[in-house]
């Protein structure tokens, strides 16, 4: 798949493309402090997420981690994706 064509997947196929991005370094590091991530929708280029467990609320979640999950996905899918927390 070249990455301009993330828009035009299925929302199905787009978080599928999400979590595999997502599965090597963003979700083992989330998990091993007890929380995670749901993607909540897609919108174009923005994917709206949800923190869960230890994430929810953690003063992290909305800076440090947000970017580095942001930047997991320009890398993987493309350089236009936003990441928003709900």
């Amino acid at each position: 798949m070249k990455k301009k064509e993330f828009n035009k997947l299925s929302i199905e196929d787009q978080i599928k493309l999400i979590n595999k991005s997502l599965e090597k370094d963003v979700l083992p590091m989330l998990q091993s402090h007890g929380g995670g991530i749901e993607i909540m929708d897609i919108e174009g280029w923005e994917v709206i997420i949800q923190y869960f467990g230890a994430c929810h609320g953690c003063p992290l979640a909305n800076t440090g981690t947000l970017d580095f999950i942001e930047q997991t996905l320009q890398e993987g899918i493309g350089e236009k994706i936003r990441v928003i927390p709900a």
